[in-house]
């Protein structure tokens, strides 16, 4: 533990050690991205007379040498089995099909069983965006609240039931582990580790630098429901079909239990197991879903659009929509109002 002076004030700062794991199909952007910001904040750290709080090393599976799907080859410095001793433990994305995960995750086994090691050793250790399938693999999630991607949420809760899934969050931390969101606003955790480390001031600093939305909790405005299709419940996929043909109209739970000759009863148990919503929740997502693409456009009308997808009243309308993306129609409408056909093109 070193010490430094800033006015009267004495503070302690010890140096990280952060194993940056580099796997086949890794995405090197979000690597790349993610030393980026930790070197930043090493530099900013040292302006301010601050000791240097992060040693960053990239950590090789199996091998030093690991070509990534796009043309860019990393050189690491170390693999899995020459490191003795780290302090953070950054697991980047995956480029990965949902088809392939099992048999991905197979292959890595030894980063897995590498992650239990370093986790009981009191390691921490941060996932970014789908990187949270090796922790879920792991069984470190267990019991714990974790985010991940938007749209691999509902195949990680399917795989791994006892994880407690916040697919709206953009960052979770639970006990040593910290969990990011889908694509660039993965770059959060990393911010929230820095702060928790450098301070908020310097936080700030980086989120302002790179143009990060500093302080940003969820990230639904960027989800797209794509209906959870992911089940072989032939029956419920007629519902399902059935919920988007009826788009328009206010359609009941009991219309679709009858179009699919069920129950009820039954027909909430089945819809609910396959998709993990019940029937309510999965028409107001569907139905939210239509309204943000014609909202999408800019010009549309909301009322018209409250209309068009089978709402009556706007108050209803808005509370849901707010609900579900965590903005009103308007800002929604507003926020892709076509700000780069507005914006001066400079040509030459």
């Amino acid at each position: 533990m070193r010490k430094f002076k800033k006015g009267n004030n004495i503070n302690y700062l010890q140096m990280k050690h952060i194993s940056v794991i580099i796997y086949n199909s890794v995405l090197s952007t979000a690597v790349s991205n993610t030393v980026a910001l930790l070197m930043s904040a090493n530099e900013a750290a040292l302006k301010r007379g601050m000791p240097m709080p992060f040693e960053i090393e990239l950590i090789g599976v199996g091998t030093k040498t690991v070509r990534s799907i796009l043309p860019i080859q990393f050189y690491c410095t170390r693999t899995l089995g020459e490191v003795y001793q780290t302090d953070v433990i950054i697991i980047p994305p995956m480029n990965v099909a949902v088809e392939q995960i099992e048999s991905f995750l197979e292959d890595n086994r030894e980063l897995i069983t590498w992650l239990s090691d370093k986790y009981e050793r009191r390691t921490e250790v941060i996932s970014l965006c789908t990187g949270a399938y090796f922790l879920a693999e792991s069984g470190l999630l267990d019991g714990m609240s974790a985010t991940s991607h938007w749209g691999a949420i509902i195949d990680l809760a399917n795989r791994y039931p006892k994880i407690v899934f916040k697919p709206e969050h953009v960052v979770t931390h639970s006990k040593a582990i910290i969990t990011g969101g889908g694509g660039f606003s993965a770059l959060n955790a990393v911010l929230y580790f820095i702060e928790k480390n450098c301070g908020k001031e310097i936080a700030i600093e980086l989120s302002k630098f790179y143009a990060l939305d500093y302080g940003r909790t969820s990230q639904n405005i960027f989800s797209v429901f794509s209906g959870q299709r992911l089940h072989d419940d032939q029956d419920i996929h007629r519902a399902q079909s059935y919920i988007e043909e009826k788009i328009k109209a206010d359609i009941s739970v009991e219309q679709i239990a009858d179009h699919v000759n069920m129950s009820k009863r039954n027909f909430i148990r089945r819809f609910k197991n396959a998709t993990r919503l019940n029937p309510i929740e999965y028409i107001q997502r569907t139905k939210i879903e239509v309204a943000k693409k014609a909202l999408e456009m800019g010009n549309a009308n909301i009322a018209d659009v409250t209309y068009s997808i089978g709402y009556n009243d706007l108050k209803t309308f808005r509370n849901l929509f707010k609900k579900i993306t965590g903005l009103t129609p308007m800002d929604y409408r507003n926020r892709y109002k076509g700000q780069f056909e507005e914006a001066p093109i400079v040509s030459e």
